[in-house]
């Protein structure tokens, strides 16, 4: 048997050892003797049972007492489900991904995760030094498929997850040979096949003409715009399930009558994004798009988070479908309208 990867015995005090350290992992046992607290300590070694019941013999615990305690640790979570000693396994080298799901998984399998990754298909549309970053992400995580799009050459702006001698080429085209050199990630699909989550890439505002259509298409999106100051990432639309980036455009015109036309104005910008604000930025999407990959609630539903170089603590402004928008009667039940903000309203 083994420890959940990535999980410490520790001595607390005389009678009293902790294995984890984290509270949504971790285990007290208390009131132990000095033999007893030994034998807890023999799992950092990862022991079959057979071994356990050895060193317990040697410590004269009897055997009863070191069945209840394994028991107690199994049903305290911190075992490993599988039960596979790492000296049997093969000689792969550990997945810290993997091993950090596994810590948090009631099967303690993270290769649940992974495979699920594995077997997911994402779009990246826009492949500016954010988008880069993004779909690297993305790639270091698992996801199994990308599909790069951007007919933009690579400028110094994209510099960074670029290098130098991609400057003039096309970023899609040298996007997929760097991640295909690096990472065993597929750039095409199957004819017909719709990725699970498609991410836009934008500067000024999200792009219409991309992203409604895929509320009618039902297909999950996530819009990631590069402003001025700030990256807004999301809010991540599953069709039919809460707010769409035209509910976003139709309050924030109702907050403003003149966003209309500022916004037509402000298609088609390429500002550049400052270095640790593109990481920012792009971890945000690698994380909600990783979430909605694995099943996990996205914390930051129907929200959008604006992030700058200035703080990394992000600005959370939530949305509600807008009444006039009807995307809340495409691909499922109608979702809660709501009361209409009367503005986007911010709060951290």
């Amino acid at each position: 048997m083994r420890l959940r990867p990535g999980l410490s015995v520790l001595w607390r005090r005389e009678g009293e050892s902790q294995v984890g350290v984290d509270p949504r992992c971790a285990v007290v046992l208390e009131h132990l003797t000095p033999p007893e607290q030994r034998l807890v300590d023999h799992l950092r070694h990862e022991p079959t049972e057979a071994d356990l019941l050895r060193v317990g013999r040697m410590l004269r615990i009897p055997p009863e007492r070191v069945t209840e305690l394994v028991a107690l640790l199994a049903r305290s979570g911190v075992l490993d489900a599988r039960a596979v000693p790492r000296r049997t396994a093969s000689p792969s080298a550990p997945d810290p991904d993997e091993d950090y799901w596994a810590r948090l998984r009631p099967d303690g399998d993270g290769s649940v995760v992974r495979a699920a990754r594995a077997a997911a298909t994402v779009a990246v549309v826009g492949l500016d030094r954010l988008g880069m970053l993004l779909a690297t992400f993305l790639a270091t995580a698992g996801v199994g498929t990308l599909l790069l799009e951007d007919d933009a050459p690579v400028t110094d702006a994209d510099l960074g997850p670029f290098h130098p001698r991609d400057v003039g080429r096309r970023r899609s085209t040298q996007a997929v040979a760097q991640l295909r050199a690096a990472f065993p990630v597929r750039t095409s699909a199957r004819p017909g096949v719709r990725p699970d989550v498609l991410v836009a890439v934008t500067a000024g505002v999200t792009d219409p003409v991309r992203l409604r259509p895929l509320v009618r298409e039902d297909v999950t999106h996530l819009p990631v715009v590069v402003g001025d100051i700030d990256v807004a990432v999301g809010p991540l639309v599953v069709p039919g399930r809460g707010p769409c980036t035209r509910c976003v455009d139709l309050h924030r015109t109702d907050a403003d009558p003149c966003w209309p036309a500022v916004a037509t104005q402000l298609r088609g910008g390429t500002p550049g994004t400052e270095a640790t604000l593109a990481q920012l930025g792009a971890a945000l999407a690698a994380h909600q798009v990783l979430a909605a990959l694995d099943g996990r609630e996205v914390v930051a539903d129907a929200t959008t988070l604006e992030v700058s170089a200035l703080s990394p603590l992000p600005v959370l402004r939530r949305w509600t479908v807008h009444p006039e928008c009807g995307c809340d009667r495409v691909g499922g039940e109608p979702a809660p309208a709501g009361p209409p903000p009367a503005g986007p309203a911010a709060d951290r």
